[in-house]
């Protein structure tokens, strides 16, 4: 079973959808971990008939595929219906290719029908990655390959550890570590599966400068009712409180760090499975696949 995370996925919605005009200028993590993960397409030697960007939002990753495969047909989807539009209006034509609005979740594409799916900082808010992971195997043809980034367990680490000095709800959004993630591609039996991470941290001159970008990339947790983060909304006492806790993460630049544990994966679909699941539910290589493999 794979883990399910207590998402509402039509908090997830609405808030994309309210954050699409502002998204590209406050999503500076966004936008850099998209060409990282852009970066890893450079290193396939594919020649995709289909390539499939899951959570598409305005359109950067689209238009850098679409700048890598120029001969390749382009589909993109997001659960946001305003993040599609925008990315129609305000990028260029020949990468829009077609938009479709869905769930990562239920993939409305064919079986066997996609060569390449690229996914960057979208899956995080998949409640059942267990059943997205299914449904980016269903759609891949032979050989076909999955690329994506997604958030570990460290991210906002600074931001979690202040409010938990507060109260006991859950104000960031929970992630799943790495090696889950791995688990998971091994149980949908994706042949080659290499998962990594690194840390990235965006620096602030408050912590108001955060919070906002949370808000304006539509990037706050989706669970439970709303735990409001504004000093309105939240009272001034408590969201003082707040500040003069994640005070204690002050660099000695004078800034104030969010951090953010990357996680990069790689998957294929093989003719040939590398894995046999056995009838205890354990997964076994077979160990002509482990002899002479480089790693």
């Amino acid at each position: 079973m794979g883990k399910h995370v207590d998402i509402r996925k039509q908090r997830v919605r609405d808030d994309f959808a309210k954050a699409a005009a502002s998204y590209d200028s406050a999503a500076v993590l966004q936008h850099e971990v998209c060409e990282r993960t852009l970066e890893r397409v450079d290193m396939l030697k594919l020649q995709p008939r289909l390539v499939l960007d899951i959570g598409t939002a305005t359109g950067r990753s689209l238009k850098g595929l679409a700048s890598r495969f120029p001969n390749s047909s382009m589909v993109a989807c997001d659960l946001a219906l305003p993040m599609l539009l925008w990315c129609r209006r305000h990028q260029d034509a020949g990468c829009a290719g077609a938009l479709v609005c869905n769930d990562a979740e239920q993939l409305p594409f064919a079986d066997d029908s996609v060569d390449l799916i690229f996914s960057s900082s979208t899956f995080q808010w998949c409640a059942n990655l267990s059943r997205v992971f299914s449904e980016c195997m269903r759609v891949l043809r032979l050989d076909g390959v999955l690329i994506f980034s997604t958030f570990g367990p460290d991210t906002l680490h600074q931001l979690r550890d202040s409010f938990a000095r507060l109260d006991d709800y859950r104000h960031v959004h929970e992630f799943v570590d790495m090696h889950h993630i791995g688990d998971l591609l091994l149980a949908e039996r994706f042949a080659d599966p290499v998962v990594d991470m690194e840390m990235i941290d965006i620096q602030y001159q408050s912590l108001s400068q955060l919070l906002q970008d949370l808000k304006n990339t539509g990037s706050r947790g989706k669970f439970g009712p709303a735990q409001p983060t504004a000093p309105g909304l939240m009272g001034r006492q408590k969201y003082n409180a707040l500040v003069r806790a994640y005070e204690d993460f002050r660099l000695d630049s004078g800034l104030l760090p969010a951090s953010y544990e990357v996680i990069y994966g790689y998957a294929r679909k093989s003719a040939d499975p590398v894995l046999e699941a056995a009838d205890d539910h354990e997964i076994r290589v077979p160990v002509e696949h482990l002899q002479g493999r480089q790693r």
